[in-house]
């Protein structure tokens, strides 16, 4: 397949921003507990839109699936050990903080993300000139997650008076979740490496290569389907939180189906920027996309007002971690 460089970075620089900002419309639905925002999420961004999108981009959508049902189920089951990875993620949060918790889970998210495609494809091209620079490209956007979490940390303790004071058997089990997480996540980037036979199969049937990606989205993110959902009822039995679909009125239902269109599109751009990046698409595309949701979101919340009453030092710490991933997304980039 061909590349077209340009392209994949302008699409899945999109993905980043529509992945950084899919959850502000959440911040409306105030009657709502968690879990009401997140099934009609899941049911919108790993359901609807996915499979509507591949079998109106996807010609032949389920012969394609039929002559590589191994890759099918290969794919399936990243998808759900994707969703464990999902529910992970917010527990960490819950556990630790989001000050704590956000620098480990999305280090490990990008990094593994980033590496580990070029070491399942030869792990010696990381010891070539282009592999070292994407190492060091990766260890410079740890350090910009880190000072962005920094910033965040110091802002959320001035707005909250809060002390962060977490007991040492809370914090030994808040990291082993946050570990877990942070490995887990980039499994829906290994959905998309190993579903490459879908892609190929897909443009033999008359896909285009920047849309082929769609036959493997359909079938992962059902599988983190299953994962969220079992999550949801079991909360809703747990906080009997059902009834607050009757506190909400129309525009609860249109804001948290916007935040599924959201975030998958910022899957659909990935895929399509992916599709366009050769064999760096998993990994660049990856580094790419996961830095720019984390810039994305912090002007996201000072546009929304998250950060009103923050100090000065707390704005230019918060910068500093941007420059930093702005960087490091450069150098993987040239690398």
């Amino acid at each position: 397949m061909g590349t077209n460089f340009a392209l994949g970075m302008t699409l899945v620089s999109i993905a980043g921003i529509f992945s950084g900002i899919f959850a502000i419309p959440f911040k409306n639905n105030k009657n709502w507990s968690w879990e009401n925002n997140w099934l009609l999420w899941s049911i919108v961004s790993l359901i609807i839109m996915p499979w509507i999108v591949s079998l109106i981009t996807i010609p032949d959508l389920f012969a394609i699936y039929s002559q590589l049902p191994n890759t099918v189920i290969l794919v399936f089951i990243f998808g759900v050990i994707w969703g464990v990875g999902a529910i992970l993620w917010g527990l960490g949060i819950e556990y630790l903080g989001v000050a704590l918790s956000i620098p480990i889970m999305s280090g490990l998210n990008n990094s593994v993300g980033t590496l580990m495609p070029i070491i399942i494809r030869d792990s010696s091209e990381l010891l070539t000139p282009q592999g070292i620079k994407i190492m060091v490209g990766v260890l410079i956007l740890l350090i910009g997650i880190i000072i962005c979490s920094r910033a965040g940390s110091l802002k959320e303790k001035l707005l909250n008076n809060n002390e962060s004071g977490i007991k040492s058997k809370k914090f030994i089990i808040g990291l082993i979740i946050c570990l877990l997480a942070g490995i887990i996540g980039p499994m829906i980037n290994f959905g998309f490496i190993y579903g490459e036979p879908l892609k190929e199969k897909a443009i033999e049937f008359g896909a285009t290569q920047t849309l082929s990606s769609n036959a493997i989205w359909s079938i992962v993110l059902s599988g983190g389907f299953i994962i969220n959902i079992v999550y949801c009822i079991y909360l809703f039995k747990r906080n009997k939180s059902t009834s607050n679909y009757k506190k909400g009125n129309t525009k609860y239902w249109i804001l948290a189906s916007l935040s599924g269109v959201l975030w998958y599109l910022s899957i659909m751009f990935y895929g399509m920027g992916g599709s366009n990046l050769g064999i760096s698409g998993a990994s660049v595309g990856w580094a790419t996309m996961q830095s720019l949701a984390i810039i994305a979101a912090n002007i996201a919340g000072i546009l929304s007002g998250e950060w009103k009453g923050a100090h000065k030092k707390h704005f230019r710490i918060m910068f500093t971690g941007m420059t930093f991933l702005v960087l490091g997304i450069l150098i993987i980039a040239f690398a």
